[in-house]
């Protein structure tokens, strides 16, 4: 399957939801959390330390840092990856196959490389914790309806209604298609190319990424912006309406009444709860010492 094999089968957007909420304190910030898993418990979850800053990956940040042009995005791609594969194995053991490049760029991205992965996590307790432990003023914690991810696709979203697959295939079935996206790179024009994101996870899981409860999510045009993607993939439209001034905020009472499905919540972190929340997530055996094992 191709890139524009998946072009006609974004599955039929529902009523989405899209907002942002505040807390003001720690508990604040669970009971919002609860509310929400209450309505639908699967939700991915990125921390960031500063609410001001978009959905953006480092292979975005770093390609307008240097002015690279997006006509170039895909060659520079390519060359990071083969640049990469060619010297890991002095350094690595038990390396993917070439093709399989979502777990190079998994692995491209524990190193510190620029990718077009985003890191997210299954845990909104991890997400806070690497929201607010650089946090100078308000931190964010953005979560983003799974479910919502998973029908993306519509042979996808298909199987999963019918039951005929559950979750981790589904997941393997958007690995395929993110690898079969990169393996075509720049063989399709501009119109051709698909504007959405997939749910995607390495089939070879590094240690902490594992301990992490991470996954990724895949924009499938890397040259379109994140947040262009996400706005093809859930059908709102520009990708304006993902930037903080954009977002509709709403009382946290409202998600418990709110009768549509949630897509997206910014969760919007007050800083007074930094030592608040350092001490719960202290309880719960979540810091620095248990994320990030080993002498790094």
């Amino acid at each position: 399957m191709n890139p524009t094999a998946t072009k006609q089968k974004m599955g039929p957007q529902r009523d989405v939801a899209i907002y942002k909420v505040r807390a003001s304190s720690w508990n604040g910030a669970v009971t919002i959390l609860n509310t929400i898993s209450r309505k639908n418990t699967f939700f991915l979850f990125r921390g960031q330390r500063d609410a001001g800053w978009k959905l953006q990956t480092t292979f975005e940040r770093e390609s307008e840092r240097h002015k690279l042009g997006s006509y170039y995005y895909n060659t520079c791609e390519s060359n990071i990856i083969t640049a990469f594969q060619r010297q890991s194995n002095q350094y690595l053991k038990n390396l993917p196959a070439n093709e399989e490049y979502i777990d190079w760029l998994g692995l491209i991205q524990h190193y510190g490389g620029p990718t077009r992965l985003l890191d997210f996590t299954y845990s909104f307790y991890i997400a806070a914790f690497f929201a607010l432990q650089n946090a100078e003023s308000e931190a964010a914690v953005w979560a983003i309806n799974a479910n919502a991810l998973l029908r993306v696709d519509k042979n996808i979203a298909k199987q999963l209604s019918e039951m005929k697959i559950g979750y981790r295939e589904a997941v393997r079935q958007y690995v395929e298609l993110a690898n079969n996206i990169m393996k075509e790179g720049q063989k399709f024009k501009p119109n051709e190319r698909t504007q959405s994101v997939y749910l995607v996870e390495p089939f070879f899981q590094e240690q902490r990424l594992a301990i992490q409860q991470g996954l990724f999510l895949f924009p499938t045009d890397i040259e379109s912006s994140f947040l262009g993607n996400l706005s093809q993939a859930f059908r709102v439209g520009k990708e304006d309406v993902f930037h903080n001034e954009r977002l509709e905020e709403v009382e946290p009472d409202y998600l418990s009444t709110c009768n549509k499905e949630i897509t997206l919540l910014k969760i919007v972190l007050s800083g007074d709860m930094l030592y608040e929340a350092a001490t719960h997530l202290q309880q719960m055996n979540i810091s620095n010492a248990t994320l990030f094992p080993g002498l790094d």
